[in-house]
């Protein structure tokens, strides 16, 4: 694995997001924090996919190689006015976005010297009758020898 930066792992997620969703989302960006505050201040254009890389964790494997364990967690959020039944269900809302979330990375290297991402879990975080929000969990690793 070369040394990627958590920083070019994450434009790279980005990149794939923006190829797939084209249109479908006003905004694909990272985002570390507590998104319902700056969801309720409206810190960004609906619908959205913010990119979050969680944890990286390293296993030895042999005395001079490592596996190097990276998640994601990347929120859809979308905002739709007749309910939460509309923000998931109708064209552009959730449901349809981690259909493209999924088509961009799930089994995918993105190009890069990692294992694919897998899919680890998909989980709503916030149903209102204004916003709604799911989080996709993923999974990738790499071989990193010193």
């Amino acid at each position: 694995m070369e040394d990627y930066t958590w920083t070019f792992l994450e434009d790279a997620v980005l990149a794939a997001l923006k190829a797939q969703l084209g249109s479908r989302v006003k905004t694909v960006e990272t985002y570390q924090g507590d998104f319902l505050p700056d969801l309720k201040k409206e810190a960004w254009r609906l619908p959205a996919v913010l990119v979050m890389l969680r944890q990286s964790r390293g296993e030895q494997v042999t005395a001079r190689s490592y596996d190097v364990h990276l998640d994601f967690t990347v929120l859809a959020a979308a905002r739709a006015l007749r309910g939460g039944t509309s923000g998931r269900r109708v064209e552009g809302g959730v449901y349809d976005i981690l259909a493209g979330v999924r088509q961009a990375l799930w089994h995918q290297d993105l190009g890069l010297e990692i294992l694919p991402f897998s899919l680890v879990l998909e989980e709503p975080l916030l149903t209102t009758r204004e916003f709604t929000v799911y989080a996709a969990h993923y999974r990738t690793a790499a071989v990193k020898d010193l």
